[in-house]
């Protein structure tokens, strides 16, 4: 249509445009013409003036007046116009332009003529008139001669050109009578266009209205279906509003419900007669045909003379129109819609009401569905309380395990804290001597206990993980020193076993958020593990690095791994842990069985290498807890790497910044760093005590573990006051002034924290350090409180005495001198640097007479001596110093090579504190001995020796 529309348009422009065309033609043969005739005027003008010029020409040469000659000028004047008028007309083409310009050249000739008969006369001289008559007639018919020619060149071109211009006109009218017909036409047709697309407008206007009107009946009804809960007030509603559609289109209506047993029963009806009847079988008529059927069934047409009467139930009714249409959802049927209609049905309204049907199935499904919902639901809430109730059981019983948890640890670590503690205390020496044996019983006492300690912790740690009740203590750590930390842990079980041990760790990787005390018993557990199943000769490497987060989770399974991504953390970049060994590797069958508490790789294993397989299950649930990931490489015979990922967490994390997470002094190996708010500040220091000596106030309850504490620090040099109870503890504090305090958590009264609590919010105390020794497992509440350290029970005297030292608390002002003598310069650099690590000033003397040479200069504390020396023995140091009474209250050690004889051990009697053989030469019994005979110089002064060892 649109198509046509726009030919006709594009047909009358060109039809005008011709119409232009032809007009234009006509008009400019016209203009052609009129410019020919005004040529000719001017050509007839031309000679009438050139006729005046001869004719006053020949009056002047006749008579000789000026008149004449005027009057000449004057048509020469005119003549010359004229011919400029002839020169610009360009329509006769070149030939005629050629004709007006030799007209022009004889023009100019014949005035020339003139000029020289004038200047004749007017010289006086004669003129021969024959011959200059001559001459002018020839020139006279030339130009006549040009003046013809033009003339009749014009007048057959004009002649030509009027007819050309009454063809023009002709066309032109005929091209316009042509177009104003066809203007015509095109209004015409836009106006016939125009009307029937005004009428389709109003009718797509009415269908519109009606659809708008169907919509939102369908709407309505979509309304109903969602409000209302009940499938008769749904069945009900949707058959009323059916009876407003469309100004009342189904006045009359039922809905029969398709029962199991195939009858048809009435269960909704609207304007129906009293007698429609109630119960019809489903087999029967069109309406069994479209409930069974499942397609609409339509009569229309009928017509009340003809008696036509439809057992549809609506049996006084005769309608227009019956449409019957079945109401179902994915093949379930739930009965028929019966519509009796006013009028005959569109297509449309019988899309509508197949429409409805399949909503009103929906519905009905639905409506059943939330029936069986709410059958479902009440199950459900009568098993939900009784699983509420079974939680209830589970809570009271996940409670009553925690209670005898912490019963347990407390009724477990508080024997184990004396046996390891006087374990301890009898191994290195600090009651007394023992024999070789009984320091063989009492390390093995010790060593079990310490096991027996190990396995507690492991069991206890992982039920806290396993119960969600573990927290982290995040702090910022350098890796180098974890590194360096859980090297030193296992170096001298690796030196038993002759294992190399290698550390791999740059010092630029700068600072971590993690918990360092949970990480480092990662690093412990990993390299324990490698320690243990790597055999004599072997190798264990611990490397440690900064890598991008692709790396940690691009990593794949094989058949010779076990892998655990890291999931939890988002960090970009993962502190990598890597311990690599050279030991017996795993079989790729035995990998799965790992990392499950209490599992080994397999009995025979279980019975060849200690442990009790809960060191790998600890790892990776510790590894978890940070949000890191975990993997193991094996092979048999190859050895096996342990990789651990762990969430590179910037100090910036950390409430106060990189810089004071920076400023934070290093904490002791195995100690947990407290948080930057727990560091105390500088306080003034107490008044020292008796010696010099640090004064350390234990508050315990329990005797034995008071005992404990006590032997612990008086061998290390402190001054030690113990009071059972927080009330106690509270006065002398405040009355004693201590430079630091041990305190237990679990006191009778008062308990730790209270006791805590009150020590900081006091002038007098608030600045005096606080270490927390306590079964309980706390350290984030105690950091909280403003203690500077968190032990747990049982608290081995080396991380006792790290914890306070590294509050800067030192056993007295000045650390003990130490002479070393001995003529062999590696027993003197050895011992030497024992002694340094442990806090003492050792000075090196390679002689017996450099010995004596440096008491008289400087006296020491102790002396640790050699026997076997060339020139001058031990025994002549000994006799030298007892000569000597400001050198005869030394004390001394002897550490020496010499097979010690009853005879040297009854001269040694009574001069020197100890005896130690190089062959069974411990660092730490060392240390021991010395620091156990300074302070036995400190506190008894006048002591002399009476034992030997």
């Amino acid at each position: 249509m649109y198509a046509g529309f726009t030919l006709a348009i594009v047909a009358a422009l060109a039809l005008g445009v011709l119409t232009w065309y032809a007009a234009w033609q006509s008009q400019a043969a016209s203009d052609y013409v009129r410019d020919t005739r005004q040529v000719m005027q001017t050509l007839t003008a031309t000679e009438a003036s050139f006729n005046r010029a001869e004719a006053a020409q020949r009056g002047y040469i006749n008579l000789r007046r000026q008149s004449f000659v005027d009057e000449r000028d004057d048509a020469i004047e005119a003549l010359t116009n004229h011919l400029a008028t002839l020169s610009r007309w360009r329509q006769g083409g070149p030939e005629q332009q050629r004709r007006i310009q030799n007209l022009r050249a004889a023009f100019d000739d014949r005035l020339q003529a003139y000029r020289e008969v004038q200047a004749l006369y007017d010289a006086g001289k004669p003129v021969v008139l024959e011959d200059r008559l001559v001459a002018s007639q020839r020139l006279l018919g030339r130009i006549r001669s040009q003046l013809a020619e033009i003339e009749g060149e014009l007048q057959a071109d004009l002649a030509a050109h009027e007819a050309e211009a009454e063809r023009q006109s002709a066309i032109s009218r005929l091209l316009f009578l042509v177009f104003g017909a066809a203007l015509v036409a095109l209004l015409l047709l836009m106006f016939w266009r125009v009307r029937a697309d005004l009428l389709g407008r109003a009718e797509a206007e009415a269908d519109a209205a009606r659809e708008r009107a169907l919509n939102g009946l369908h709407a309505r009804a979509l309304t109903l279906f969602n409000a209302k809960p009940d499938r008769k007030a749904v069945l009900e509603g949707t058959l009323a509003l059916l009876a407003e559609s469309d100004g009342g289109l189904f006045p009359v209506s039922a809905f029969y419900s398709l029962e199991e047993w195939g009858s048809l029963r009435l269960v909704a009806a609207h304007g129906t007669p009293s007698d429609t009847k109630a119960l019809l079988d489903a087999h029967d008529g069109p309406l069994g045909r479209a409930a069974l059927g499942g397609e609409p069934v339509l009569l229309q047409g009928l017509d009340a003379a003809h008696g036509l009467r439809i057992e549809t139930g609506l049996a006084v009714l005769k309608p227009a129109a019956l449409l019957m249409a079945p109401v179902g959802y994915q093949g379930r049927r739930f009965g028929v819609m019966v519509l009796g209609s006013s009028r005959a049905l569109q297509e449309r309204d019988r899309q509508f009401v197949e429409r409805l049907a399949a909503q009103l199935g929906v519905a009905l499904n639905n409506l059943s569905q939330l029936d069986g919902l709410n059958l479902l639901a009440s199950e459900l809430r009568e098993r939900g309380e009784d699983i509420q109730r079974k939680n209830e059981q589970l809570e009271l019983a996940s409670r009553l395990k925690s209670e005898f948890v912490a019963s347990m640890s407390h009724e477990l670590r508080t024997p184990l804290n004396a046996v390891i503690g006087f374990s301890e205390i009898l191994r290195d020496g600090l009651v007394g001597p023992l024999a070789p044996q009984q320091r063989q019983y009492v390390n093995d006492i010790y060593e079990s206990g310490r096991h027996l300690l190990s396995l507690i912790n492991d069991i206890l740690d992982l039920s806290k993980i396993e119960a969600g009740q573990m927290n982290l203590s995040l702090s910022a750590e350098r890796p180098a020193q974890l590194a360096a930390s859980g090297l030193s842990v296992v170096r001298e079980r690796a030196a038993a076993r002759r294992v190399e041990l290698v550390g791999q760790v740059p010092d630029d990787l700068g600072l971590v958020v993690l918990d360092s005390r949970r990480t480092l018993q990662i690093v412990f557990n990993l390299l324990s593990n490698a320690v243990k199943f790597t055999p004599e000769g072997g190798q264990v490497t611990l490397s440690m690095a900064r890598v991008p987060r692709a790396q940690a989770m691009s990593r794949a399974a094989s058949e010779h791994s076990r892998l655990f991504p890291p999931a939890g953390a988002v960090t970009p970049d993962f502190l990598e842990i890597r311990v690599a060994d050279t030991g017996i590797g795993i079989e790729p069958g035995a990998l799965r069985e790992l990392f499950q508490p209490f599992k080994q790789v397999d009995s025979s294993l279980s019975k060849r290498y200690e442990g009790t397989g809960l060191g790998l299950t600890m790892t990776q649930r510790l590894v978890e807890l940070h949000g890191g990931g975990l993997e193991l490489y094996s092979r048999p015979g190859e050895g096996s790497v342990f990789t651990v990922w762990l969430p590179w967490r910037p100090p910036e994390v950390m409430a106060g910044g990189a810089a004071e997470a920076a400023a934070l002094p290093p904490p002791a190996a195995g100690l947990p760093a407290p948080p930057p708010a727990a560091v105390p500040g500088p306080a003034t220091p107490p008044a020292p005590g008796a010696n010099g000596s640090a004064r350390i106030l234990v508050i315990e309850d329990d005797t034995t573990a008071a005992r404990v504490l006590r032997l612990q620090l008086e061998s290390h040099g402190y001054q030690v006051k113990v009071v059972p109870d927080a009330e106690t503890g509270l006065g002398e504090a405040t009355a004693w002034r201590p430079d630091a305090i041990v305190l237990d958590v679990i006191l009778p009264g008062m308990d730790g924290w209270d006791m805590l609590t009150r020590l900081k919010e006091a002038a007098a105390t608030q600045r005096i350090p606080v270490v927390i020794v306590s079964i309980t497992d706390e350290p984030r509440r105690g950091f909280a409180l403003g203690a500077s350290q968190v032990l747990v029970k049982p608290v081995e005297r080396e991380d006792l005495l790290a914890a306070l030292s590294s509050m800067g608390i030192a056993v007295s002002s000045e650390p003990g001198r130490v002479l070393v003598v001995d003529d062999d310069p590696k027993a003197v650099t050895l011992v030497s640097t024992h002694l340094e690590a442990a806090g003492f000033r050792p000075v090196c003397a390679f002689s017996g007479e450099e010995a004596l040479a440096i008491v008289r200069r400087q006296r020491p504390d102790l002396i640790i001596l050699d026997l076997m020396m060339p020139r001058m023995t031990g025994f002549d140091v000994l006799d030298a110093l007892a000569r000597q009474p400001e050198t005869a209250g030394i004390a001394i050690l002897v550490l020496t090579a010499k097979l010690v004889t009853d005879e040297d051990r009854a001269v040694l009697r009574g001069r020197v504190q100890t005896i130690l053989e190089k062959a069974e030469y411990q660092p730490n019994q060392l240390v021991a001995e010395v620091r156990r005979a300074l302070h036995r110089q400190r506190v008894e002064p006048g002591h002399r020796p009476t034992n030997d060892r």
